[in-house]
């Protein structure tokens, strides 16, 4: 049945038979020569621009032009029944430019429309003067509009449709764009199917693998129909209507809201969905798209709890948290909301997701992915005094999940006090997770009066970096227990912000109620090659030890940039001894030793003490280092008076 796209966009009546100016393009017309591909060929357009003008000259192909940076490029393949509002609010955005895949026979009948490019969904039959065959012409439509496209919108899919979705047919042209689809580009689905058809097993199956493999696509609440006698599918009310708007927003990023009708309305206040507290919002006429949040997660069965933005907050796009996450190696993080990687799934998690709907969901799965009622039915249910695995443990404290905390706190305490991960959770909290949060919540937890804890709290904080959770624990009103550990892991690492807080704190705190434990601190910055910590300490004035140990332990290590600072803040008074040289020759380190030769400092050594680190040296290092010794001088067939006799490098 032939239908005018401009009488839908108008809310018009359809007529059966109208006229049509401007023809869909088939995937025929679109790679024939330009003349045959447009049977409008030569004619002009209401701007004064020829049709052919718009066609790719060597290959007939429309010009899929770059758009202004600011539109927004929209594929919408739809049918009739569900075009009448949504093509209204596209078309009507002038941030966004069109394109339509419609099934065949459906015409554009009104000159308004000309600038609307549409293609036909079906195939066609290639005549004999056509240049390629109807496959060649199908994946060349199908990956111009790939490219082109910003955001592809299904509405409505059919059962079968879905079907040969999941299966990778390419029969039709959407189905082809499917298949080469970006999957950096998000893809909006919304199916249309019967009510039998919605709870059949093998449709529960095809949505869980476009759940698990399909990433990219959001599957929004379907709409459907049953039958009514004698001869009538009735549509049923459709209950996604506001979140469909809501997720073109978000992928758009749309400062208009769309009114019941489809028209666009530039300061209409507008009720979000999902928001708790039933309020509604305005910003200056535009709902922000949302922020998904941690504590909840998207199911089959259920929609991700999300929140909004204030006005100061900005979402970014899919496709920059993708690549942000990848960059972490987040494969957890990333697939808690749902936002598609290429990074593979770790092996611990591959048993532990269900193959299917009807599979039965571990718990890890469900702190992962589903809400929290059901996990909830699990902890519940769950063996008495039974610890949680290691793995639920980490995700409750990684996205600081509170609810499930307390629920286990009042509820199923026994499950708390038998998984040492729990009871670890200061530690955890403050030295793997870095999360004030979590220590929150076990500071301020009536169920959990002991507020014991031991010191590797804040020596592991400050061996992570983290600031803020120094300062947590120095405002919390606790003791604060460390150990040398705090300042020796900070030198290690390099982390001079922490060296100053400590030193800082020190200094604001009442005498002796924070007293700096430096232990050996410039000795595992020199091990571990941190020049910037051993100036810090140098110029600090706080007083360190182990000052004549600092030279022998950068030799043994191989650190010639440490040797070169600790010489020009010590000069001649740099204290070592003939193990500089011991120590460096044990581990290869060639480059030490050619450090000492030059230095003109007065090295003493014995044959017999380098004859034994030759003999030592590690697998691989042992000539190298015999060679620079031969070239220095070393004789190793000498007597025994001369063996043992100390020489000067």
């Amino acid at each position: 049945m032939a239908v005018g796209v401009k009488q839908m966009l108008n809310g018009e009546r359809l007529d059966s038979n109208p006229t049509s100016k401007f023809e869909i393009m088939s995937p025929a017309h679109i790679n024939a020569s330009p003349r045959d591909a447009n049977p409008c060929h030569g004619e002009k357009r209401p701007d004064g621009t020829r049709l052919e003008d718009c066609m790719d000259g060597q290959k007939g192909i429309p010009s899929l032009g770059r758009a202004d940076r600011h539109t927004k490029r929209v594929i919408l393949a739809t049918s009739t029944t569900f075009a009448d509002t949504i093509v209204r609010s596209l078309y009507r955005d002038p941030d966004v430019e069109l394109r339509l895949i419609v099934p065949q026979g459906l015409g554009v009948g009104q000159e308004e429309m000309d600038n609307v490019e549409c293609y036909e969904d079906a195939p066609q039959r290639v005549t004999d003067t056509t240049s390629q065959p109807l496959r060649g012409q199908f994946n060349m439509t199908a990956a111009n509009l790939a490219d082109w496209a910003d955001l592809l919108i299904i509405s409505p899919m059919d059962a079968g449709t879905l079907g040969s979705m999941v299966c990778g047919l390419t029969t039709s042209l959407t189905l082809t764009l499917l298949r080469g689809w970006d999957v950096s580009k998000s893809i909006i689905l919304v199916p249309g199917m019967t009510t039998r058809q919605w709870v059949a097993p093998i449709t529960r199956r095809h949505l869980d693998d476009i759940q698990v493999f399909w990433p990219w696509v959001k599957v929004l609440p379907p709409i459907l129909s049953k039958f009514e006698a004698p001869d009538r599918l009735a549509e049923l009310p459709w209950d996604g209507r506001e979140s469909f708007y809501d997720e073109i927003k978000k992928a758009l990023g749309w400062s208009v809201e769309i009114g019941i009708d489809g028209r666009n309305t530039p300061s209409q206040e507008v009720e979000i969905p999902g928001k708790e507290n039933g309020l509604n919002e305005k910003q200056n006429g535009m709902i922000p798209p949302p922020i998904v949040n941690l504590q909840s997660s998207d199911s089959f069965s259920s929609q991700m709890t999300i929140t909004h933005p204030t006005p100061t907050q900005t979402a970014l796009p899919s496709e920059i948290l993708s690549m942000i996450f990848e960059a972490l190696g987040d494969w957890e993080t990333a697939a808690a909301v749902g936002i598609y990687t290429r990074l593979p799934t770790p092996d611990q998690w591959k048993p532990l997701i269900p193959r299917s709907h009807s599979s039965q969901c571990t718990l890890e799965y469900a702190i992962l992915k589903r809400p929290f009622s059901e996990i909830e039915q699990y902890l519940s249910s769950a063996s008495p005094w039974k610890p949680l695995s290691s793995l639920s443990a980490h995700l409750i404290l990684k996205f600081s999940r509170i609810d499930i905390l307390d629920f286990i706190i009042t509820s199923r305490s026994d499950i708390f006090w038998s998984t040492p991960r729990l009871l670890n959770l200061p530690f955890r909290a403050s030295a793997i997770y870095g999360n004030t949060a979590l220590l929150d919540w076990w500071l301020h937890c009536p169920e959990l009066p002991k507020k014991d804890y031991l010191t590797d709290a804040m020596d592991s904080a400050s061996r992570a970096g983290y600031i803020h959770i120094l300062d947590w624990w120095r405002n919390s009103g606790l003791p604060l227990l460390y150990t040398e550990r705090a300042l020796e892991s900070a030198s290690a690492e390099g982390h001079i912000p922490v060296l100053s807080w400590w030193r800082n704190a020190s200094e604001c705190s009442p005498e002796h109620s924070l007293p700096l434990k430096v232990g050996k601190s410039v000795l595992l910055a020199a091990q571990s090659g941190r020049t910037n910590s051993i100036a810090w300490w140098d110029q600090s004035g706080i007083p360190y030890s182990y000052t004549e140990s600092v030279a022998r332990i950068a030799s043994t290590h191989g650190h010639v940039h440490v040797l070169e600072l600790w010489y020009k803040l010590k000069g001649t008074k740099m204290i070592f001894d003939n193990q500089v040289l011991v120590g460096a020759t044990k581990n290869g380190h060639v480059d030490v030793l050619e450090w000492w030769r030059r230095s003109g400092l007065h090295v003493e050594f014995k044959t017999c003490d380098i004859e034994e680190a030759l003999e030592d040296a590690i697998a691989g290092s042992g000539e190298k280092v015999r060679r620079w010794w031969e070239r220095n001088g070393l004789n190793l067939g000498v007597g025994t008076s001369e063996w043992m006799k100390v020489k000067v490098l």
